[in-house]
């Protein structure tokens, strides 16, 4: 039986993003405003390493794999394609476990606008929008509801050890009129997409708390292009830079008193020592 891509990688409800609006109180612009450094999400060559928990094994270490994770997945843009009268990259995924084979299947195409990512899905005719990068020093309300609660995307701030410009924005809650930095179940990288899923069908953490249907939840161990890394995922654990833009007015909720969680939603004893685990209905790993 042919496996369904809207089922790959899915553990829960997969989100469509088909709009972007402005958070309220903000002006409702879409140009990019004033020059940043900026690195493109659609590039040709580029390689995404990703892997999911291997509990108590480690594995040689690479440039791909520096902490010795194991990659498990591969995605890589290759080739132009015309979809539509519009320029498309294609995207290939080698995941053995999942194809039963070693080959690199097609995925997805993709194309940039505007600091827009768009995505078609292998099996889907009609494009959504899967992450938007414009705006950076603006904080960006995703126009659904899920579980009764609206989403949204802050701005971006830089990270030491990220590519000069490269910023990281989070995807929180919005209660209320307030945006609840406490429950940031989601990230974004400028060139990388999200680093704590499949980078490609863009899905919010805390649904790992359902079953996967196919395939098992993966992250980010690499972004490389051109040989070099544009992305680590032990980039992650490194504080945030003075060139941050925005100020943020955080709720308090210390992670020190919050559960632990496996990627089933069993609930643990204490952080594993190596491994994905689950805190504030974030990923987070263990090196």
């Amino acid at each position: 039986m042919k496996k369904s891509f809207i089922n790959l990688f899915r553990y829960g409800k997969r989100i469509a993003m088909a709009l972007v609006f402005c958070c309220p109180g903000i002006s409702k612009a879409v140009a990019q405003e004033g020059n940043r450094e900026y690195v493109p999400f659609v590039e040709e060559g580029k390689v995404w390493y990703c892997g999911y928990s291997h509990a108590d094994e480690t594995f040689p270490r690479t440039p791909e794999d520096p902490t010795g994770h194991g990659i498990d997945c591969i995605f890589t843009m290759r080739g132009d394609t015309l979809i539509g009268n519009k320029e498309y990259k294609k995207v290939y995924c080698q995941f053995e476990e999942y194809y039963m084979d070693k080959d690199l299947h097609y995925y997805c195409a993709v194309r940039e606008d505007a600091y827009q990512v768009l995505i078609i899905e292998a099996e889907a005719k009609e494009e959504k929008l899967i992450y938007d990068f414009s705006l950076p020093g603006e904080c960006i309300a995703l126009p659904f509801d899920f579980n009764g609660y609206k989403f949204v995307r802050t701005g971006g701030g830089q990270r030491y050890g990220f590519l000069s410009g490269q910023l990281e924005y989070t995807v929180c809650k919005f209660m209320g009129n307030e945006v609840d930095y406490s429950n940031d179940p989601g990230s974004w990288i400028d060139g990388v997409g999200n680093p704590l899923g499949n980078p490609f069908a863009f899905e919010f953490s805390q649904l790992i708390y359902d079953k996967p249907q196919l395939g098992k939840p993966i992250c980010v161990i690499t972004c490389m292009k051109d040989g070099k890394c544009i992305f680590k995922s032990e980039w992650l654990a490194a504080p945030v830079g003075p060139t941050s833009i925005g100020v943020r007015s955080h709720t308090v909720n210390s992670p020190k008193d919050s559960p632990y969680y496996d990627l089933q939603g069993i609930k643990l004893q204490k952080s594993p020592q190596k491994g994905i685990y689950i805190q504030d209905g974030k990923k987070k790993l263990s090196k």
